[in-house]
């Protein structure tokens, strides 16, 4: 069961849209790269940056720190996106659980239309 206070830092991240943020982060981290993070998500670049940007203040933790030309994570970056793997593990598991339903669910609806006719 989710505790009052699990609802109110589900909300934050509900409400400022974290799932594509997440996924952002986690490829800008990977690949070294906004540019290239941009590419592999089939995002535009400023797209990505606007990401990342309404991750780090709708959380307030900066995320990067420009060295050079290269971004790098901060502390802050580095432990989301390591929460964010198990949040996609966790969703992942939601998936399967529900594939089997969804096959289900396929197959009476094929079965109503079928004694229907």
């Amino acid at each position: 069961m989710t505790t009052p206070l699990a609802l109110s830092s589900l909300r934050r991240y509900v409400r400022h849209g974290t799932l594509p943020q997440l996924a952002a982060l986690e490829a800008t981290v990977r690949l070294g790269s906004a540019t290239r993070a941009a590419d592999a998500l089939c995002i535009a670049q400023p797209t990505l940056s606007g990401h990342l940007r309404k991750l780090g203040d709708a959380l307030d933790v900066r995320l990067f720190e420009l060295r050079g030309k290269r971004l790098v994570p901060t502390a802050a970056a580095l432990a989301l996106v390591q929460a964010s793997g198990e949040v996609s593990a966790a969703l992942e598991r939601c998936e399967a659980a529900l594939r089997p339903h969804r096959d289900d669910e396929r197959l009476g609806a094929g079965l109503a239309s079928d004694a229907r006719a």
